[in-house]
């Protein structure tokens, strides 16, 4: 096996340079612009945002984390949530702010791990897209059951919920086979506690990629007469590997909707009502 064969496996398997770090799943920095769909399926647009996330593997340690973005004014704390170390910008009304407060550039995480040490590691944002903005167009949803469409107000808990959506003709391989332009789908409940998620990358188990057209609720997960709240993102990927850490620049594009359950709740398990929303992208301006 020659040196340029060895070299070549090294950046393009995950699996073989994950493994010489054991605390980072993944780091990522991102545009993105949030949309809610209505019950007459037009699609209004919320805010679009900067966001910054550090991904942990199980008992993973980073401390501490910090982010230089592109106009290098200053370094941003991450703050811990329940799944990830976050940094959130502002949000704006249009493309256009976001664009003058998050230029494309260089973004450098400047992080310390006990399997790695104290780095520094670039995500550039670089959009190369003709159509002048670098963001995929607003996914619209579709909702069916027992094979027939389903409005949004009137999902039966009782069948499982297949959830599709507009082509996302932007998605495209990725050339460097880290991974593959990608899919989420989340469902929260009226609390905001999330129920269903599609999956992510470097984590193991199942994730929706550009390639794939649907994602099943199963029956069980929702409760009659609730509300939930759901999210389909489409997300352009630029990839690239250091210290064993995959990092993702990304541009990507969320479409909100609410749903209610039919049929009579149990007790007091009636939660007709969104009481709080599982995703600040939901934030209307």
């Amino acid at each position: 096996m020659t040196k340029t064969f060895i070299f070549l496996i090294s950046i393009l398997s995950p699996a073989i340079t994950t493994a010489q770090q054991s605390d980072i799943t993944f780091i990522v920095a991102g545009k993105t612009s949030n949309h809610l769909q209505q019950l007459d399926g037009s699609i209004q647009t919320l805010n679009f945002h900067f966001f910054a996330e550090i991904f942990l593997q199980p008992d993973g340690i980073v401390s501490p984390a910090r982010i230089s973005t592109a106009m290098r004014t200053r370094q941003v704390d991450f703050s811990d949530s329940d799944y990830a170390l976050e940094m959130h910008g502002g949000r704006y009304k249009t493309e256009e702010e976001l664009e003058e407060n998050y230029p494309d550039g260089d973004y450098v995480f400047h992080y310390a791990t006990p399997s790695i040490g104290s780095v520094s590691q670039t995500v550039v944002m670089n959009n190369t897209r003709s159509s002048g903005s670098g963001l995929p167009a607003a996914p619209k949803i579709y909702l069916s059951q027992a094979g027939q469409a389903v409005p949004p107000d009137q999902v039966d808990p009782d069948l499982d919920l297949h959830v599709s959506w507009s082509d996302f003709s932007e998605g495209r391989k990725d050339p460097l086979g880290i991974v593959d332009d990608l899919l989420f789908v989340i469902m929260a409940n009226c609390h905001g506690e999330r129920v269903a998620h599609s999956g992510r990358p470097f984590e193991n188990i199942p994730y929706l990629t550009y390639a794939d057209d649907s994602y099943v609720i199963a029956k069980g997960i929702l409760n009659a007469e609730n509300a939930y709240q759901l999210s389909v993102e489409h997300a352009i990927l630029d990839t690239s590997m250091e210290h064993g850490v995959p990092a993702i620049g990304t541009f990507a594009t969320t479409t909100f909707l609410e749903l209610k359950t039919t049929g009579s709740a149990i007790g007091n398990d009636a939660c007709p009502t969104i009481l709080e929303n599982f995703d600040s992208g939901q934030t209307i301006l």
